[in-house]
């Protein structure tokens, strides 16, 4: 077979004459055991290992002689293929979807409400209090007047109430100087509309790391084409904030997505090497490569606390007067008329808001006027205060929730790399977190990670209560020794021999 066949080849073939070796060995195997079982060329094993073991969630292990041990503890059950994942990628799809969707109604839905019932129960309030006031003004009118013929100069009054702010709103804003109208006019510009604001205090302004994993990566390639192709696990933990375990699986789909391999220098440390990624062009910034980026920590809103207060206040307002005509529903019901020596009247009080309301639907021709105001003026807009508050009160506890976890990953961070600087004398309590982004609210997650990190990779501590990590050490003066002995411009990219834009 000529080197060009061995190279040129079906790759979902060779998987799955690999699949079939895996399956019938029930415990480790080498790239050699794979070769016997399939005679396949060891070229063609080690290219699409990566990419199996990466589908199917394998452990990839070092001997002491530095050969790679592949196994498969969790069995051959494809997180990419299959019924089982297309059906997970479906439903993903339509509930993103009718999340989506949903979340519109619902927002638009919560705009109209708040201020629509807020308006609704001052217009109300405003209308029953002028009422009250031309009813009990109207003293040298007949009965029918204070029966209810009041709520027409009730009415009278309210109109010309919004007619006289309306007149002054206009005065002030004619006689505004023209400075101070272009201030306000740009303010206006700046400010964030009101839709938007409402939802922020509601929903948030979505996930602030949506766009992580494309930073991650960003900041993975600088690093490894800054080190001359070479990342060792610990390395990739410092820029990932990953746990061991997850580190290994991250870096195993990396090895896919950027065409590397896992390499074992002669003493058995394994190294990951991504020779296609040297091939560049152009120089990659020092402060590009040596600065791990940091996840950003979600905000509960967007806006400022006083208009978050102003809805709050807004809300407290609707749930007041929800609760307010729900009681009085379940209670007075229709009995809103009452026996006055001059004759009938609407019972006064607490009440004569509900009992004016309730007569005013029934001028408006409502069949149950009772039942009607209950419904709509009583539960509907409760249901409604009581959701406003609860949502951004369980959000704000997942906020908390997911801060402290990213807290925890950034500090990660902090944390391999301060180890990876000086293995043998790690002090935790000397680690220092100067950001919020990078200090969980937990006294110990430091020492506790540190303690993680030392199970994973045999760490030590002394009586002082210094921590030495040797295998760490051991990996990192083997990956320097493997880097000193490559050459970069064997790998970037060689004088031109063919342009397209050069004449033919």
């Amino acid at each position: 077979m000529s080197e060009t066949k061995i190279l040129d080849y079906n790759k979902q073939e060779v998987r799955d004459q690999l699949l079939r070796a895996l399956r019938s060995h029930t415990k480790e195997s080498t790239s050699a055991d794979l070769a016997r079982a399939t005679g396949l060329p060891l070229a063609q094993i080690n290219a699409e290992m990566p990419a199996i073991s990466d589908e199917y969630r394998g452990r990839i292990r070092v001997s002491e002689r530095g050969d790679l041990l592949y196994s498969f503890p969790n069995g051959f059950k494809s997180r990419y293929k299959g019924f089982g994942p297309s059906l997970r990628r479906l439903w993903k799809t339509i509930t993103r979807g009718a999340v989506k969707t949903g979340k519109l109604l619902f927002k638009v839905w919560i705009l109209v409400t708040l201020f629509g019932y807020f308006f609704l129960f001052l217009a109300l309030a405003l209308i029953a209090l002028f009422a009250s006031v031309m009813m009990r003004a109207g003293g040298s009118s007949d009965s029918n007047d204070r029966r209810g013929g009041g709520g027409l100069g009730g009415l009278w009054l309210t109109t010309n109430l919004f007619d006289s702010m309306i007149r002054l709103w206009f005065y002030s804003e004619l006689f505004k100087g023209p400075e101070t109208r272009y201030r306000g006019t740009r303010a206006k510009a700046q400010r964030k509309p009101l839709y938007k604001a409402v939802f922020s205090h509601v929903f948030g302004d979505g996930d602030p790391n949506a766009e992580w994993d494309t930073i991650l990566k960003k900041a993975f390639v600088a690093f490894v084409q800054t080190h001359k192709g070479v990342i060792t696990l610990p390395e990739f933990m410092a820029i990932s904030g990953l746990k061991p375990e997850e580190a290994e699986d991250c870096i195993t789909r990396y090895m896919v997505e950027f065409e590397g391999s896992p390499e074992v220098t002669d003493n058995g440390a394994l190294y990951f090497f991504f020779p296609s990624l040297l091939a560049k062009a152009t120089t990659v910034s020092g402060t590009a490569a040596s600065t791990f980026p940091i996840k950003k920590l979600h905000r509960f809103s967007s806006n400022p606390e006083k208009l978050d207060r102003t809805f709050r206040w807004v809300n407290i307002f609707n749930l007041v007067f929800g609760s307010y005509y729900l009681w009085n529903a379940i209670n007075l019901g229709t009995a809103i008329i009452i026996q006055t020596p001059e004759g009938q009247g609407l019972k006064g009080g607490l009440s004569f808001l509900y009992s004016y309301t309730v007569y005013l639907f029934s001028v408006l021709g409502a069949n149950q006027p009772a039942v009607l105001v209950g419904w709509v003026l009583g539960v509907a807009p409760l249901a409604f205060s009581l959701l406003f508050f609860g949502i951004p009160i369980v959000r704000s506890q997942r906020i908390k929730r997911e801060n402290e976890t990213i807290k925890r990953e950034n500090m990660r961070r902090v944390l391999y790399s301060s180890v990876i600087a000086d293995p043998n004398y790690f002090d935790p309590q000397s680690l220092q977190l100067p950001a919020n982004e990078v200090r969980p609210e937990k006294a110990d997650a430091v020492l506790e990670e540190t303690q993680h990190l030392a199970a994973w990779s045999r760490g030590e501590i002394s009586p002082e209560g210094k921590w030495s990590f040797g295998d760490i050490e051991f990996i990192e003066r083997e990956a320097e020794r493997v880097r000193a002995s490559i050459e970069e411009r064997d790998y970037s990219p060689q004088k031109t021999v063919f342009d397209t834009d050069s004449p033919i």
